[in-house]
């Protein structure tokens, strides 16, 4: 049985905790300039305000888009919002996971997980934005386990 995670919403609170306060701070304080009268001050803060809007909606999608399904056999990551990007990684060259929080995802609830492998092409993919209360590693490292007793194959790997 395959599982498909996706990134939680608070992941982009978490990356984007500064720029949401400045949109919202330039949203609060248009009303309070149209008083002073300066039309050329409301003219920038709206443009910078447009523009903040547009790049949080984009970076929100981008977080979003990605999906992460995790099979038998195989980490399959697939990302893109035209055009989608789909890498592979077989689950029996995976060799560690790392699960790092930072103070913003630790106050949002939300971690990210790293996975290294000696894949050529994807050593490292890092799935973003997972629940903290997920135990997605131990996950892992039994379909890892699991596939690594089916195929009888442990890599010797050098750093």
């Amino acid at each position: 049985m395959d599982i498909s995670v996706r990134p939680d919403y608070r992941e982009f609170l978490a990356q984007n905790t500064g720029l949401n306060f400045l949109f919202a701070a330039s949203i609060i304080t248009m009303p309070l300039l149209s008083s002073f009268g300066n039309q050329y001050i409301l003219i920038g803060v709206s443009a910078t305000s447009l523009f903040l809007g547009i790049l949080l909606v984009f970076r929100y999608i981008m977080i979003t888009s990605v999906v992460w399904i995790i099979g038998e056999g195989t980490l399959c990551r697939i990302c893109g919002i035209l055009s989608s990007q789909t890498d592979y990684i077989e689950l029996y060259r995976v060799m560690d996971y790392k699960e790092t929080q930072t103070l913003l995802q630790k106050f949002w609830k939300v971690k990210t997980i790293t996975i290294i492998s000696t894949d050529k092409t994807d050593s490292t993919v890092e799935t973003c934005g997972i629940k903290s209360d997920m135990p997605l590693i131990e996950l892992i490292r039994d379909r890892v386990e699991k596939c690594k007793q089916m195929k009888r194959n442990y890599e010797i790997t050098n750093y």
